[in-house]
């Protein structure tokens, strides 16, 4: 259950930093104002990016994704803010997998 935090956590980041990057892009290329941010907003989304990719290829080792999933993870790190909707699709979809294949609560003996 910490790689599907940490999973989440990847996902999220890699959002926030996307928004930082699209801003600091706005403010050199539309503002026409020069700044060192897109310079710290473009490393640290890389760095984000970086992570949420290895810690794809984790969850799916760990949790039997199929390369469709996969893919689809791999592909909403690509359009800004994508990584959250799928981040919360794929974990509650996992939530059902669990609930469908949890062993049945113990009988109470009365």
């Amino acid at each position: 259950m910490l790689l599907i935090r940490i999973f989440r956590i990847c996902a999220i980041t890699e959002a926030v930093t996307w928004i930082g990057l699209l801003f600091s892009m706005y403010e050199k290329y539309i503002a026409d104002t020069h700044s060192a941010l897109i310079h710290i907003m473009g490393s640290l989304h890389g760095y984000a990016w970086i992570a949420y990719v290895l810690v794809v290829f984790l969850v799916r080792a760990e949790y039997g994704w199929s390369h469709r999933m996969t893919l689809l993870a791999l592909a909403s790190s690509v359009p800004p803010l994508a990584t959250v909707p799928f981040e919360r699709w794929a974990y509650r979809r996992l939530q059902r997998s669990r609930s469908v294949h949890a062993p049945p609560p113990p009988q109470s003996v009365v």
